[in-house]
């Protein structure tokens, strides 16, 4: 009887093992995320645009922020002039020394032309 029993909590055991193995595998799936996400970013002033959400990324006192509506001192900004990207991140912040480096010369350059 007490070997069936030892059977019996081996069994139990590897079934529990067996049912929790999927929900595991099912949860690693929806964490990850691909995708690009599109942004209207404003060089001048570091402001990025995010056209489906409706946000706006800025930073005030070295911190980025984030909402539907600039602050007030910083709308003028977002009028004209910004260059479209997509990133695969849904903070673009978290992708700004890139967009720096690779948008940065294409702005200059943008100015220059006009000048």
């Amino acid at each position: 009887m007490r070997t069936f029993r030892k059977l019996t909590g081996a069994v139990m055991l590897a079934i529990g093992f067996a049912v929790a193995a999927p929900s595991m595998a099912d949860t690693t799936v929806t964490v990850e995320k691909t995708g690009k996400h599109h942004y209207v970013y404003y060089a001048d002033h570091q402001i990025y645009f995010a056209p489906e959400s409706k946000t706006y990324y800025w930073q005030t006192d070295g911190r980025w922020q984030s909402g539907v509506a600039l602050p007030s001192e910083d709308r003028a900004y977002v009028s004209a002039g910004g260059v479209e990207l997509d990133l695969d991140t849904e903070r673009p912040y978290e992708r700004h020394e890139w967009v720096l480096k690779h948008y940065k010369d294409k702005h200059d350059d943008d100015e220059h032309e006009h000048h």
